[in-house]
């Protein structure tokens, strides 16, 4: 689908209890104002030769490489992502005030998030909004790049990539087109709190 646009992109905390075999999601909080979002799928696959030809062929969705660019990342959701956390220190010497500042360290991990967005696109002549939901992806800390400023001035903004694995119930990624966003976002809610039913096996 062409899409032209990018908006709306959430995640939370990925939870499974494996007595009730029930997943569940925290409260969705935002990634930052959209700006990139890239998706490969990942494949296993397999060749059987006989009589010195192929004679078998198997591909099989295995995984998902997720990226996502974003114009910041939020401290709370630095914290849910990577696990980032608050330190704090006493700044002056006349009359000291507590500073506080995020930071990485030993107990900073990627934790399990779903995560969402969606995007304004045209078929056949007539606005859509395509939303997309990941249902378990771990994401690590993004890098960072500054350079000072010349005669351009040149904004360096965050990515974030990842790898999406197939969650609990067996779903790796699920999308639809929608002819409103109001319908988009809506959906893209409903992903975070109810569990979906399969309607039909691919085939």
């Amino acid at each position: 689908m062409p899409e032209f646009d990018l908006r709306g992109m959430k995640v939370a905390k990925y939870n499974y209890d494996k007595t009730q075999k029930k997943i569940s999601y925290d409260t969705p909080m935002s990634m930052g104002d959209a700006m990139t979002a890239n998706l490969e799928l990942k494949f296993a696959e397999g060749r059987l030769y006989a009589e010195s030809a192929l004679a078998e062929y198997m591909k099989k969705v295995t995984g998902l490489t997720v990226s996502q660019g974003v114009k910041y990342i939020p401290d709370a959701t630095q914290k849910l992502l990577f696990k980032a956390y608050e330190l704090s220190r006493s700044v002056g010497s006349s009359s000291p005030s507590t500073v506080k500042s995020m930071a990485y360290g030993k107990t900073s991990t990627g934790q399990y998030v779903g995560s969402g967005f969606y995007a304004p696109d045209m078929i056949d002549g007539v606005e859509k909004f395509t939303a997309i939901f990941v249902h378990k992806t771990l994401f690590g800390p993004p890098s960072k790049t500054l350079q000072t400023m010349g005669e351009q001035i040149n904004f360096q903004t965050p990515t974030t990539s990842g790898e999406a694995l197939v969650d609990d119930a067996g779903h790796l990624m699920e999308w639809k087109s929608f002819d409103t966003e109001a319908d988009a976002i809506a959906w893209l809610d409903a992903c975070f709190t109810t569990e979906p039913t399969v309607v039909t096996e691919g085939g």
